[in-house]
């Protein structure tokens, strides 16, 4: 069973399902209520433990009733949260999430300042000593711990992924280049490349992820599936389509496909194959309700034989 380390983001979810978010002022009913832990990297988390992987959580929390909770959903999904940090004086992440009937949601997120610690605490000795860790992720909410964890893990050959979301230029410039697999988000992907991602811009932008280090640079793209860039094969642009499902609620979604790249990197499965894996894992969620509704490892298998 690979061990898959997971570094940043963790935060509470409350999510009200409506018909339609509607511009204000407005007054709306939800037809449902469920509150769950959410946040990049510690989705993730719960998508490897669904999927039969060992996580393991490192990230800050504040010294609050919200980090109560976050851990102990960490804990109903498997995930081990020994190093879920809480930081004295801070406070936890949290947000109100709209899922309308599309199953497309506005997220509205009150980011903690916990996410502004240093990162001295980590526990980096613990990566290359049994149980040794076999890939880490991290995502760009918390950059500094992502830059140390993401920096050690390379000094000690470990696999690295990057949740390539939305952040600053330059932060994302500085971890695409310690990250193996590099793989963005489509808004993401526009903070780093600057541009739309159109299939020229899509080569140019991989690439330059491939010339500051990356050994695989992809994004994801919605329905259109993922465009992916091996450094083994330059300037052969890969396209991996993606699985037309029902969206129930599509929170979560891009965290089960980082989860799952993580996890295969893990377990050395060659890329068409591990993008293919994490595409049908991402559908599968984008059917189900709650950012934390991840799929086990045999109905992805399953799902696979029959799309």
């Amino acid at each position: 069973m690979a061990t898959v380390v997971c570094v940043g983001h963790t935060s509470l979810d409350r999510v009200f399902t409506v018909e339609a978010v509607v511009a204000p002022p407005a007054k709306v009913r939800a037809s449902s209520f469920t509150e769950m832990g959410g946040g990049m990297a510690g989705n993730a988390a719960v998508a490897i433990a669904h999927l039969g992987g060992t996580a393991r959580f490192w990230g800050p929390a504040g010294d609050d009733d919200i980090a109560d909770r976050m851990h102990a959903d960490f804990v109903r999904h498997g995930v081990d949260a020994t190093h879920m940090r809480r930081c004295a004086g801070k406070h936890s992440s949290h947000s109100a999430i709209l899922v309308d009937s599309r199953g497309e949601r506005l997220i509205i997120n009150a980011r903690g300042d916990a996410l502004g610690v240093d990162a001295d605490w980590l526990p980096l000795e613990t990566l290359d000593t049994p149980p040794a860790c076999d890939a880490l992720l991290a995502d760009v909410r918390w950059p500094i711990g992502s830059r140390t964890a993401l920096g050690a893990a390379r000094r000690a050959g470990i696999p690295t992924v990057l949740d390539g979301d939305t952040a600053e230029h330059e932060v994302l410039r500085e971890l695409a280049g310690l990250a193996d697999y590099c793989v963005f988000s489509e808004p993401g992907f526009r903070s780093f490349n600057g541009k739309p991602a159109g299939d020229a811009d899509i080569a140019l932008g991989l690439g330059e992820a491939i010339a500051l280090g990356a050994r695989v640079a992809a994004v994801t793209l919605g329905e259109r599936g993922c465009a992916w860039l091996d450094a083994a094969q330059p300037g052969n642009l890969h396209f991996t389509p993606a699985y037309a499902v029902k969206a129930v609620d599509t929170t979560g979604a891009g965290d089960a496909f980082h989860g799952a790249i993580a996890l295969l990197a893990a377990e050395k499965v060659p890329l068409e194959a591990m993008f293919r894996f994490a595409s049908a894992a991402a559908a599968i969620k984008v059917g189900r309700a709650g950012a934390r509704s991840m799929p086990a490892r045999g109905e992805v298998e399953q799902f696979l034989t029959t799309h």
